[in-house]
């Protein structure tokens, strides 16, 4: 047998995120399709696949080839583990029961961590009725891109504080990780400056008086969420989403009570924290 065809990779809007064709995510990849993911994932922020329906084995395998696996730090949340021989997989699943679901207010995962993991891959296993559970991506290149250049030249050396417990479980015992990362940062891959706050868990701007940075990152927050560097991912069974928690943010939809949705998500482990610019 010959190599593989060369994957395909679909822009989904001018600014963030793509479509992988031509690819079968159930079997070992070719170093030449994960050297062209590697790039795509930089670019693009975010990839999707569809139609790849991978088990536990194949969904670890796929993440594996980008990096070592993560461990969510923290509590458990909303998530459960699938299986003990898989402690880096955590199910996302929300039904009638659900008080709460992951990600609903817009945020890069787990950047309280002091090196926050690099990227996230969840495949959906099954999805709501009418096209509800969509998932938004944004482009944290583009936020950056779009500041004036004195507010990027004020907010270059700064470094924030993000704190787990605003984003996760209220009134428990649990202790959350708190880290101070750059609020301008560089992508280790593509040499490109982004913004590294975000509404989930960035909660003050450090060495500035707490009510300078409450009307700053209320500023940022509102940035990030403008409509013109996002894009919404419409999820259909066995679909898969890719993204880089460096260059992305996310926001989960909630439109679909008392429907189920359920996946399982993967983390890769970050190499280093943020790079400030």
């Amino acid at each position: 047998m010959g190599a593989p065809a060369p994957l395909t990779i679909t822009p989904l809007s001018p600014c963030v995120g793509a479509e992988i064709g031509n690819i079968d995510l159930t079997q070992p990849l070719t170093a030449e399709q994960v050297n062209a993911l590697k790039d795509a994932l930089g670019k693009h922020c975010v990839l999707f696949f569809r139609d790849q329906p991978i088990d536990l084995a194949a969904h670890r395998r796929f993440a594996q080839y980008f990096g070592e696996l993560h461990i969510h730090v923290g509590g458990e949340g909303t998530a459960s583990k699938p299986d003990p021989n898989y402690p880096e997989a955590r199910v996302q699943h929300f039904d009638r029961n659900s008080k709460r679901v992951s990600g609903e207010v817009w945020h890069t995962d787990q950047s309280c961590a002091a090196v926050p993991p690099m990227a996230s891959v969840l495949h959906q296993t099954i999805i709501p009725p009418d096209g509800g559970g969509d998932t938004l991506f944004a482009s944290m290149y583009a936020a950056y891109d779009a500041l004036s250049e004195r507010m990027k030249t004020f907010l270059i050396g700064l470094t924030a504080t993000h704190d787990g417990a605003k984003l996760f479980d209220k009134g428990t015992k649990t202790v959350y990780p708190i880290s101070s990362h750059p609020v301008i940062a560089v992508h280790p891959w593509t040499g490109k400056k982004l913004l590294y706050v975000n509404r989930g868990q960035t909660t003050h701007i450090d060495g500035i008086p707490r009510e300078e940075s409450d009307a700053i990152l209320g500023f940022l927050f509102q940035h990030i969420e403008n409509p013109e560097w996002q894009m919404r991912f419409h999820w259909r069974e066995h679909s898969i989403a890719f993204w880089d928690n460096r260059c992305a943010q996310h926001r989960a939809i909630w439109d679909y009570w008392p429907n189920v949705r359920s996946g399982v998500r993967v983390q890769i482990k970050g190499t280093q924290p943020p790079v400030p610019a």
